[in-house]
C-alpha cells in the first residue's frame, strides 16, 4: 500500500512514503474469534420464558376485576405460602415434603381454588431473595397446569 504526500513545488521535489500495512495479526485474531463463536454456538440454547409482570399503574381496560386475587410466595426453606385476598382473606402454608417443594399439594390447592372462584384467571408468583431462579421456573411450570396466566411480582 502506498501513502504519499506530495507538495506541488517543493525544494526537495516529490516526497513520498511507501509502507506495507501488516494485517496478518488482525486476520489471525478474527479467525480465532470466528472459530470460537462457531464452536460455542452449538452449546447455546435460547429459551423464552413466557411470563407477565405484575406491576402497578392504571388499568388498560375497564374489565371487571376478579372477586379474589391469588398470590404464591416461595420461601427458601421450600415452604409455599398461598394467599387469597378479596372477598375472602386466607393464607395457606404448604410445608416442604422430603426437603423439596410440595408441588402436588400446590396443584390440588390451586384446582380447588379455581373450582371455588370461577372468575379467577391468574396467579401472582413471588419468591424471597434466597430462592434460586430455576425453582421459580419449576413453580411456574407447575402453576401453569392449573392457571395459564402466571404473573411475576416482587422481584
Amino acid at each position: 500500500m502506498s501513502a504519499g504526500v506530495s507538495s506541488g513545488s517543493g525544494a526537495r521535489g516529490d516526497t513520498s512514503q511507501d509502507f506495507e500495512l501488516n494485517i496478518a495479526s488482525i486476520i489471525d485474531c478474527f479467525t480465532v474469534l470466528i472459530t470460537f463463536m462457531l464452536a460455542s454456538a452449538s452449546f447455546i440454547s435460547i429459551g423464552v420464558l413466557d411470563a407477565g409482570i405484575s406491576a402497578g399503574g392504571s388499568t388498560a381496560n375497564a374489565a371487571k376485576p376478579p372477586s379474589v386475587t391469588l398470590s404464591i410466595l416461595l420461601k427458601p426453606d421450600k415452604d409455599i405460602e398461598v394467599k387469597i385476598s378479596g372477598k375472602t382473606n386466607l393464607t395457606v402454608k404448604l410445608p416442604a415434603k422430603n426437603k423439596d417443594w410440595d408441588f402436588d399439594a400446590l396443584t390440588a390447592h390451586l384446582a380447588a381454588d379455581k373450582a371455588k372462584w370461577s372468575d379467577l384467571a391468574g396467579v401472582t408468583l413471588t419468591a424471597e431473595n434466597d430462592v434460586q431462579y430455576k425453582e421459580v421456573v419449576r413453580s411456574m411450570e407447575t402453576i401453569r397446569k392449573t392457571f395459564p396466566a402466571v404473573l411475576l411480582g416482587g422481584f
